[in-house]
């Protein structure tokens, strides 16, 4: 064999396999490891946890030996040397192709009949492959760079692949991030994941609900994030507001206890508080469900039961007082800020100066956003 030949065949698989092995481990390590981390502990019902540094190099070693063990038993080279790395990245798209229902449907799913079929028409590929490669080498295999760009191609396609097949959901991805890091006890990192999204479901909602209760911040930063669902995604109900890791245990004792036969949230934490079984953290998640519905009267009621207001109170519930006394004929508590006088002066000249309903939702959004007071208007003129 010449040195042409020799470095024909050694640089693509070279090639291949560090681009193969570096994606594959940044793949596992960066982008998906709070999926892996949930996919584990759900299928072992909890009773293992996921090592992010560990389950990469480890599965990152094993697709590697998949890939070894296809290129031994066709010992394609060449031209078609990456197409060994199909099995092995298509099973990395398998592994990380996970649903928000996971736990409710099959892991599996379509996977068990399309997975075969894909590796019978991959073993017609190779076939046809290996009948061209005597007539390849009878014309001196080709130059060694178009091998080596060539293999990059297939292996860039194959990667790109894995991306599509995987987990791509960003809400999910920071549903599970957020889980991950509040079962650390890591609050302030979990109040990070998708702050500057604008986009939320139910789920995260609660997420933040809690990290923030945790933090003894929500009545401070609760309206800075993006909420849907009101008072309704501020417990689990198993179909549109989940967990996956967290234990709903662990929320409820942070309450103060699990009631039975409530209807809703509202009811749960109405009920709780009748029963005389709230923490002080559930007296904030009261508040502020009365908030998320909107129910300014509930709120203003509700208030002194829980807070001195001649002290200092949090941000957003300075705003609703001061909402609540401008839109009252006859408030059951006059609140008076001069800060927020001004300001909320100015957030109802800039009402007054949009005449469009869009433009006033975009100006207001732009100016007001992270505020009750913007919270409150999208709540009663857009249906949030």
């Amino acid at each position: 064999m010449t040195s042409t030949s020799k470095n024909g065949a050694v640089m693509p698989r070279m090639t291949c396999a560090v681009l193969f092995l570096i994606f594959t481990f940044l793949y596992l390590y960066d982008y998906q490891a709070d999926i892996l981390a949930v996919t584990q502990h759900v299928l072992s019902h909890g009773q293992t946890n996921y090592n992010r540094l560990v389950g990469a190099l480890l599965i990152t070693v094993v697709l590697w030996m998949v890939q070894v063990g296809v290129y031994v038993g066709t010992r394609l080279k060449g031209y078609t040397h990456a197409l060994t790395y199909f099995p092995s990245l298509l099973l990395l798209g398998i592994l990380t192709d996970i649903t928000p229902n996971i736990g409710r449907e099959s892991y599996i799913g379509h996977w068990w009949w399309l997975f075969p079929l894909l590796m019978v028409m991959y073993a017609g590929a190779v076939w046809l492959c290996k009948q061209f490669e005597s007539l390849r080498d009878q014309t001196g295999g080709g130059n060694v760079l178009r091998h080596v760009w060539i293999n990059l191609f297939t292996l860039t396609a194959f990667c790109l692949m894995t991306c599509a097949i995987g987990c791509n959901d960003y809400l999910l991805h920071y549903r599970m991030r957020m889980e991950n890091e509040m079962r650390a006890a890591r609050y302030d990192e979990a109040l990070q994941v998708g702050v500057k999204e604008t986009k939320t479901d139910s789920s995260l909602t609660l997420l933040r609900v809690w990290a923030l209760s945790y933090k003894r911040q929500m009545g401070e930063r609760l309206f800075e994030y993006p909420l849907v669902g009101r008072s309704a995604s501020m417990l689990p109900n198993g179909r549109s507001v989940r967990l996956l890791i967290l234990p709903e245990t662990t929320l409820y004792r942070h309450l103060g206890a699990y009631v039975k036969g409530c209807e809703s949230p509202m009811d749960y934490l109405v009920k709780l508080h009748a029963i005389g079984r709230a923490t002080p953290a559930a007296h904030d998640w009261l508040l502020c469900a009365y908030l998320l519905e909107g129910n300014m009267d509930a709120f203003a009621n509700a208030l002194p039961r829980y807070y001195d207001l001649k002290k200092p109170l949090p941000k957003h519930y300075r705003e609703a007082l001061t909402l609540y006394t401008h839109t009252r004929k006859h408030p059951s508590i006059v609140y008076k800020d001069p800060v927020l006088e001004a300001d909320y002066e100015d957030y109802q000249a800039l009402c007054r100066k949009t005449a469009d309903a869009q433009c006033r939702y975009s100006v207001l959004r732009d100016s007001y956003g992270g505020t009750f007071w913007f919270y409150y208007y999208a709540l009663k003129h857009h249906g949030m």
